[in-house]
């Protein structure tokens, strides 16, 4: 590669943790490096200057000088790039960065600057997470169906009331336990990245249907729904998921005959939409709650059985919103979600 003409960084940037190049905003050519940046990839900026991306780009990452040339000149001009990539450093060590391409100009010429971040401790947890999750999805379900289909052969075989409850019992614990799948399912979710699109969603639209579903499966159960407020919220699957598991875990754990449970919409004054599940049931006992503030772990000690509250929690805090919970006197729960509005007008479609 050519040597280009000398632009130099601040020296500034050599006091930065995150790896930083500039680029020649037309042949993509590196400029110069700062101190991090050579650290990361082990080489000087006196090489890098005369080297293409290809030469230390990971061998089985497909990832070219042509494409690298393009995604900075689409820099240049105004369209941000952001992607992740392998890197084979000097070493032949490989490891993935995250790189932020956007213009700049020093001395009077227009040129990209790359921030370059070292998320190779993060996509070797992500992958060992990916791992797990399919080992609960798909491990743990299949037997889990299988401890029930040998369950229920069991119980039609059996005369004995006290063993018949006993069956009962596995029954119960069998399928809670494989729904973990489904829950796991759901936070891997909205964990990935780009899984979803957030748009533009009448709240009306998502809660109608969930406590009519719920309706059709608890029918014995009097479930209310009023909505004072027409709200929008930038949302995803996310909302429905908080939902569905707020409203069941009313119901489902409601020593009642017949549940009482009441769904409201309202807005606040802070520019909220908030959604509330009032139940008759017990308390929610602490154990399920107290594991959900970051500040407190699970020990060794900890027999709760609210998974249901950890995708509750986490679809809420993707979307930006507050889950929280208190209990009603002289009985009950009230589950609380505030999410944020946006306009009618940027709403409607």
């Amino acid at each position: 590669m050519s040597v280009l003409r000398a632009v130099t960084l601040p020296s500034a940037f050599d006091d930065l943790d995150v790896g930083v190049a500039l680029h020649d905003a037309e042949s993509g050519g590196v400029l110069d490096a700062n101190e991090s940046l050579e650290r990361l990839y082990g080489y000087s900026t006196a090489e890098l200057r005369e080297m293409t991306v290809g030469e230390y780009t990971a061998p089985s990452t497909k990832y070219t000088q042509a494409e690298a040339t393009e995604r900075i000149r689409a820099a240049a001009e105004g369209e941000r790039q952001s992607f992740e990539w392998q890197v084979e450093r000097a070493t032949g060590e490989l490891l993935w960065v995250r790189v932020r391409l956007s213009p700049t100009t020093i001395d009077g010429r227009t040129c990209v600057l790359a921030e370059v971040d070292d998320i190779t401790e993060y996509r070797t947890r992500e992958r060992r997470l990916r791992l797990l999750s399919r080992i609960v999805r798909h491990n743990l379900r299949n037997r889990m169906n299988l401890v029930q289909g040998r369950a229920g052969h069991l119980r039609q075989a059996i005369d004995d009331e006290r063993l018949a409850a006993e069956v009962e019992a596995i029954e119960s614990v069998a399928d809670e336990v494989g729904g973990l799948s489904d829950s796991v399912s759901q936070i891997e979710e909205m964990a990935e990245p780009d899984a979803t699109e957030r748009e533009p969603t009448n709240v009306r639209a998502v809660v109608g249907p969930v406590v009519q579903a719920a309706r059709e499966a608890y029918s014995d159960a009097d479930l209310s729904l009023a909505i004072d407020e027409n709200a929008w919220l930038m949302a995803d699957d996310g909302l429905r998921y908080a939902l569905e598991h707020a409203v069941e875990n009313a119901l489902e754990h409601n020593d009642r005959d017949a549940p009482t449970v009441e769904v409201s919409v309202t807005a606040d004054d802070h520019g909220q939409c908030v959604i509330r599940i009032v139940d008759d049931g017990p308390p929610i006992p602490d154990v399920e709650t107290d594991v959900l503030d970051g500040t407190v772990a699970a020990s060794s000690t900890y027999h709760g059985t609210g998974v249901g509250l950890w995708v509750m929690q986490w679809c809420v805090n993707s979307l930006g919103g507050e889950l929280s919970f208190r209990e009603t006197d002289p009985r009950g729960n009230v589950v609380e979600i505030a999410l944020p509005r946006v306009d009618d007008d940027h709403g409607r479609r």
